[in-house]
Parts: structure tokens; sequence; C-alpha cells
């Protein structure tokens, strides 16, 4: 485990997503307040933080402010530019069957945890849409695509609902990649450090990479520790077995006088 640690100080945080964290977080947050809303309508089952309260709230904020700006759009499309924009009846019928469904799920959340099951609280939920696919390419693209298409075959009976799918359903595959796309990070941060772990030795000592497990070290770098005072004190506190290979490299390149 030290190893571990000490190998990931040397070669972690060069994903380029790991140096800008905020933007998915932002982009995750803003899809997954339009996301929420369209959920408790095709899966079940979820995790209690997953549909957690505070989310629900931002999807509940979000819906009403689309039917508020959607009202007053329409008034001015149909002042101002004779086009009808129409549905809201329909807007408001969605937003309280979305209420009524977390409420729902929330209350099967409750009776679960009372029951004593355990239950990871950020599972995303299971579709109750019966499609012949892998759990991973329906919540990919099976379900954010029919969620698109009901919303725009939606969208030329029914204006405003119409264009929430839509929006919706676009919000839902950005979320549920970027979920996948994290689990795939956190996996392979976790099958790296075992292979630096593993292979850091070999790597500073110059082996090549289909014997490091595609762990290389350039030289120059390598030489550049063995000269540099600062670096030699701050690798000083590395594992005995990495020191030593340090160690012998420095004593290789070595000047003859200094030998």
């Amino acid at each position: 485990m030290k190893l571990m640690n000490e190998s990931r100080n040397v070669f972690g945080g060069l994903d380029v997503w790991k140096q800008s964290e905020w933007i998915l977080a932002l982009l995750s947050f803003i899809s997954g307040c339009f996301a929420i809303s369209v959920v408790p309508f095709i899966r079940k089952d979820f995790g209690e933080r997953y549909l957690g309260w505070l989310n629900l709230f931002f999807g509940y904020t979000i819906v009403a402010n689309f039917m508020f700006f959607g009202s007053l759009f329409a008034g001015l499309a149909g002042a101002f530019l004779h086009v009808g924009v129409g549905g809201m009846p329909l807007m408001e019928l969605f937003w309280l069957a979305f209420i009524a469904l977390s409420i729902y799920h929330r209350r099967v959340i409750a009776r679960r945890n009372k029951a004593g099951e355990k239950w990871h609280s950020m599972y995303l939920g299971t579709s109750i849409l019966p499609l012949p696919f892998s759990r991973e390419t329906v919540y990919k693209f099976a379900e954010p695509g029919l969620v698109i298409l009901a919303g725009w075959l939606l969208s030329g009976i029914s204006s405003l609902p119409g264009w929430w799918l839509m929006i919706a359903g676009s919000a839902l595959f950005i979320n549920n990649h970027i979920i996948y796309h994290n689990q795939r990070q956190a996996i392979l941060d976790i099958r790296d450090a075992e292979i630096e772990a593993r292979n850091i030795s070999k790597a500073f000592a110059g082996r090549p990479a289909n014997e490091t497990g595609g762990l290389v070290v350039a030289e120059s770098n390598v030489d550049l520790i063995r000269q540099d005072a600062g670096l030699q004190e701050a690798f000083g506190h590395l594992s005995p077995e990495l020191k030593a290979v340090l160690d012998s490299k420095g004593a290789k390149t070595a000047p003859e006088s200094v030998r």
C-alpha cells in the first residue's frame, strides 16, 4: 500500500479530466437537474442518494421554472410572432405526476431502510422498459433515445411537454455517460496504481514497456532525480527497493572520478 501511494504521487494526475474535474461536476449537476425529472417514470429501486430530496428539489424547481418561462414565451410568441405554443395543462400534469412518482419512490426507499435492507445509495435505478439490450446500453442510449423520441412526437401535438422531454432526454444521455465515465476512471485508477506499485522499480531501471505493464520512466527523468539534491531528498522517503534502483542507476552513470 505504501509503494502504491508513492507511485500514485509520481504518476498520478495526468488525465486531462482530472485537471478539470469541476467541468464534469458542473455538467453532471446541470444535466442531473433535468434528468431527475424523467427517471421516476422509467426506473424503479433507486438508491437513497441518487433520488435524494435535494436532487428532487432541484428537479421540481427546474420543471416549475420551465413551465413559467414556457408560458411567458408562449404569450410573447403569440403576441409578436403569431406562433402558437401550447401544452401548458399537459405540462402541469406532467409536473404533478413527477412529484407523485418521486414521493412513491422515496416511500419505497424508506420502507427498504426500515427493513434494514442494504442498498447502494447511488444506484441509478432499474429500468422498467422491456428492452433487449444490456443494462449499460439501455442507460447510455436506449432510455435517452426513447425519451427524446417521445418528446419529438409529442411536440407536434403539445409543444411544451415535447420540448421538455427532448431536453430531459438529452440531459439523461449526458448524465448517464458521465456516471459511467467516472466509474471507469475509478477502476482504471485502481488498476494503474496496482501496475505502478508492482512495476515502478522495473520502470526506473529502464525495462521495456512489455515488461512493466506499459509503465515507462524516461532516462532523462531518472538522471534528473539523481543529479538534483532536492529531488534526491524527496525521493529519500521512498521505499527501499526504489531507492536501491535509483542508487544503482546513479552508480552506473556517475563519472569515473566520482566512483
